[in-house]
Formats: C-alpha cells, structure tokens, sequence
C-alpha cells in the first residue's frame, strides 16, 4: 500500500514555529532601547550646559541672570535691566519647552536664606517708584527666576532635578537627572539611582 504524499505541516512543526518566533519577538523587546531615557539625558545635559553658558555670559558682561522654570516642564534664562526682570533672546539662552512628560524642579539657597529672613524677593530686584520712567511703568517685569546667576560667575547652592513622570504607566516616574552646586563654583551633571 502505497500512502499519499502528505500535503501541509503538522502540528508539532506549527507548534515548533510559534515558539521561535515568540522568543525571537521577546529578545527584540529586550534589545530596542527606550528613546525617552535617551532624550531625558539629553534634556538635562543640555540645560547643563547652558547654566555653564549662562554663568559665562554673566561674568563677561557683568549682568545678573536668572533661571525661570515655568509649569515644570519650560525653562528660560532672564537678565535683570532696567531694574526689571527680562527674557533674554541670545541664541544659547533662548526659551526651552521639553516633553510634557518631564518634570524640572530647583531648590536654591538663595531663595531660602531671604524666606528665612521674611524678605520680599521682589522687593530685592525691585526699583523705587521715583526712579521709573512713563516708558518703564508700561513695561511689566518677567517673574522673579528660582535661581540667580550673578554678574562674579557666582552662583548660590543649587539642586535642579530634571525627571520623566510618564515612564511607566503607574505614574511612578523612572529616570532622574540632577544639576547640583554645592560651593557655588562646581556644578555636576548626574544620574539619580532608579
């Protein structure tokens, strides 16, 4: 008796097939990184940088500036002219909007040495009445920046922590970057442990 040629795969080659290809599709999660950590060190080396820019633009031109986080996820840098805070539109200083998923956070001891002292920050930066124009009175001040960059290079203790919220679906964050200073002289880029 002669048997008829089989036509199609059995089951166990079917079987042998969906497994392989489940491994190969695993190995390949494991293997494609994730864009988001990699743009988030960008982020924080990036605005690394342009501190270190700042304080330089500071000392040569003997100004005051000044970082202003706003909404937690935008930055800008702003000069103190005039006796009113204002943007600065240099081209390494510019205003920056990251993801919305990144969240920025400064404490600065400047800040926290003048609450101590129940002083007004505004009213540090602030000009007599007297001493406005009508030019100056129509031009309103940018918000008071969280940290100062003074016209000596000196910049006061700081901690800046760049972190993406959005990294796992729980909402418990994932990779963390800090900008420290703790003498005001040495400024250090590092990632937080997860």
């Amino acid at each position: 008796m002669n048997r008829g040629v089989s036509k199609g795969f059995t089951l166990v080659e079917v079987m042998v097939t969906i497994a392989v290809i489940a491994m190969l599709a695993v190995t390949v999660s494991f293997v494609v990184p994730d864009n988001r950590d990699d743009n988030l060190e960008e982020d924080a080396r990036v605005l690394y940088e342009r501190i270190k820019y700042a304080r330089e633009y500071a000392l040569v031109r003997n100004a005051v500036l000044g970082l202003r986080i706003d909404q937690g996820n935008s930055y800008r840098f702003l000069q103190f002219t005039d006796g009113r805070w204002q943007t600065v539109n240099h081209r390494g200083l510019r205003r920056t909007e990251l993801d919305e998923t990144v969240l920025l956070d400064v404490q600065a001891a400047d800040l926290e040495l003048l609450e101590q002292d129940d002083t007004d920050i505004n009213a540090v930066f602030d000009i007599e009445d007297d001493e406005r124009d009508a030019d100056d009175a129509q031009t309103k001040s940018e918000p008071t920046p969280q940290l100062f960059i003074f016209g000596s290079g000196d910049l006061p203790p700081f901690e800046l922590t760049l972190s993406d919220t959005g990294l796992f679906a729980d909402g418990a964050g994932g990779a963390s970057w800090t900008i420290t200073s703790t003498d005001g002289i040495e400024i250090s880029l590092q990632r937080e442990p997860l």
